[in-house]
Formats: C-alpha cells, sequence, structure tokens
C-alpha cells in the first residue's frame, strides 16, 4: 500500500510539473505575439509572389468550412444534428426570444424606467482607419495626388458602404505610425489623433456636411436627373460638435444654375413684403 501511494504522489508531482511548464510557454508566445497588422510587409510579399492560374488561393481565413448536419452516426454531430433529443430548442422556429421568462413579467417590464435615452436620434458614422487607407494607398487603389472624398473610399471599399442611418464617413487613428502618405481628404468626422497624423504627413483634412439628399448625391449622382444644391451645416448640429463640419464645395452644375439666375431688384424683396402681398390676396 505504501509502494502505491507513492506512486500516485510520484505521478501526480510530474503531471503539476508538465503543467507548469505549459502555461509558461503559453506566456512567452501571448506576451511575444503581435496583433498589429504590418501591411507594408504584406504588400512586398505580394509584390515578389508570382501570380499563375494553379498558384491562385484565397487568403488565409476567409473561407470556413461549411457545418454539415443530417449524415448520420458517423458525421460527428450525428442523427440529431447536435440538437438533442425531443424539446422546445430541438424544433425548427424554436429559440426563445432575450428577455423572455415563460409567460410571466419579465424583468426589464417589472423594473421602473431611470432617465433618458438620445440613442434613438444619435449620429452614426461608418468609420475608416488611417492604416488602412494608408495600405489602399500603398496597393495602387486610391491616388494621393488627387482629392479623396468619402465616394472614392467607398468605391474602393476601403470604408464599408454607408447604411441607413448613417450620415457620414469617420476617420479614425488606428496604427497612426504607418501613416506616411501626402493626401487632401474629405470626410464628415475624424478623430483628434488622426487629423493631426494627416497634418503631420503634410496633408490636408476637411471636414463637411451633407444631409441626405447631398450625401445620396455625392455616392450616386446617377440617380439624380439635376444634381441638388448641397446646404451648409445647421447650428444645432455643429453646437454639439467638438470639431465642427463646413459647407461642402458646390457641383458645377449647380453653380451654373445659380450664374442664370436673374439679380434684379425685383427679385430681391423682403419677407415683410412678400406676408403684405399674402395678406392683400386672402382680403380679395
Amino acid at each position: 500500500k505504501v509502494a502505491t501511494m507513492m506512486i500516485r504522489l510520484a505521478s501526480k508531482r510530474q503531471k503539476m510539473v508538465q503543467q507548469q511548464l505549459l502555461h509558461s510557454r503559453l506566456n512567452q508566445v501571448v506576451s511575444t505575439r503581435s496583433y498589429a497588422i504590418d501591411y507594408t510587409t504584406i504588400v512586398s510579399q505580394n509584390a515578389t509572389r508570382k501570380v499563375e492560374l494553379n498558384t491562385l488561393s484565397p487568403a488565409d481565413g476567409s473561407k470556413k468550412k461549411k457545418k454539415i448536419v443530417g449524415r448520420g452516426r458517423g458525421s460527428g454531430l450525428r442523427k440529431t444534428s447536435g440538437r438533442g433529443q425531443k424539446g422546445q430548442r430541438s424544433r425548427s422556429g424554436g429559440s426563445i426570444a432575450v428577455g423572455f421568462e415563460g409567460g410571466q413579467s419579465p424583468m426589464y417590464k417589472r423594473v421602473r424606467k431611470r432617465g433618458f435615452s438620445n440613442f434613438l436620434f444619435r449620429r452614426a458614422y461608418a468609420t475608416c482607419e488611417i492604416s488602412r487607407l494608408q495600405y489602399w494607398i500603398d496597393s495602387g487603389r486610391i491616388d494621393p495626388t488627387k482629392k479623396i472624398t468619402m465616394k472614392t473610399l467607398v468605391d474602393t471599399g476601403c470604408c464599408p458602404n454607408i447604411k441607413k442611418r448613417e450620415v457620414g464617413v469617420k476617420l479614425l487613428a488606428k496604427y497612426p505610425e504607418k501613416f506616411e502618405s501626402k493626401v487632401d481628404i474629405e470626410v464628415s468626422q475624424a478623430s483628434e489623433k488622426a487629423m493631426k497624423c494627416i497634418k503631420y504627413a503634410g496633408g490636408n483634412i476637411k471636414l463637411v456636411y451633407y444631409n441626405r439628399i447631398g450625401l445620396r448625391s455625392l455616392l450616386k449622382p446617377y440617380k439624380f436627373e439635376q444634381l441638388p444644391y448641397l446646404s451648409p451645416p445647421p447650428d444645432r448640429v455643429n453646437n454639439k460638435l467638438v470639431h465642427p463640419m463646413e459647407q461642402p464645395d458646390q457641383y458645377p452644375e449647380v453653380l451654373e444654375r445659380l450664374a442664370q439666375i436673374p439679380e434684379a431688384e425685383e427679385f430681391k424683396k423682403s419677407f415683410e413684403e412678400i406676408e403684405e402681398e399674402e395678406q392683400e390676396e386672402e382680403f380679395q
């Protein structure tokens, strides 16, 4: 009995030592690992790689193996496809809504409301990282010598498509040390760090305001018979922003139309004269 006890203690000690070694190795790997995306190395690797039909392959991690269910016991998920036997969750459409408590009054209805939220009236933006912009410039997708607008960012894929609730593009400074290009860019908003980074590289950044019609005319001008007038930013919007926005440059078509409007004195009536005329018409 004593011998068996000694053997068990020795095996336990060996396991503990092995676990400590594994933890120390894992900590070393995690501490030395760099999670920053080095776009310069990716560009250099792509430049040296020989592209042929037999060497084309998708990027690492872009393709995921499809989950195959309902193929019997040898498939890994067996005959019930990982759902178990019977019950609500094994049926199709049997998922339970978040917050549902079986029919009784849920917690979010039992607790009183407090405070307020302006979530519905927020100004949401599609984000674009400054390191991603540098990668797009290095790979030749964006020309830094031309003015970069929100349309160029969306069309080239540097910025995701602007959704219905979003009012423009916001430039963020992720890995600012990688940005070196001198650019002239127009966006709706930018972080303090991103603005400093662009100015430090010798570039220029302009924060412009677009309402919904103006933003649609910028991104999809082919949907307009006549391009609209780009209105200046209202005070109620700029008063709440750290970096106020400016009125964008008008389209050449709009400037031509404005030049054709006659500037005679009869068209320059004050609001009081117009109100007096409307009141006379009503009395008549």
